[in-house]
């Protein structure tokens, strides 16, 4: 997987960076960090390819609640632990 980062996606030439992605996922970086993955796809798997990463993102997200769950103590909860819990919040809003 190729590197470039977000300066020298904006000075190289289109051809330039399009070649550097031929060879697979192209990594964008701002400040040495990830920001964005550029993908080569077929024009014909655009949509299948975006419900693929949305639910990618969904699993990510279903991952860090899980671990949060796991780190503050909650993913241990009953049911009437977390129907209590629920109940707690809805209250506390009125």
């Amino acid at each position: 997987m190729s590197t470039i980062s977000v300066s020298d996606l904006k000075k190289k030439p289109v051809k330039q960076w399009l070649k550097s992605a031929s060879k697979g996922d192209l990594v964008v970086t701002s400040k040495g960090q990830p920001v964005a993955v550029l993908l080569r796809i077929a024009a014909a798997s655009v949509d299948s390819t975006r419900a693929l990463l949305r639910s990618v993102r969904a699993l990510q997200a279903q991952t860090a609640l899980q671990q949060a769950a796991v780190a503050n103590g909650t993913s241990e909860f009953s049911m009437s632990e977390v129907d209590t819990e629920i109940a707690r919040a809805r209250r506390a809003r009125r």
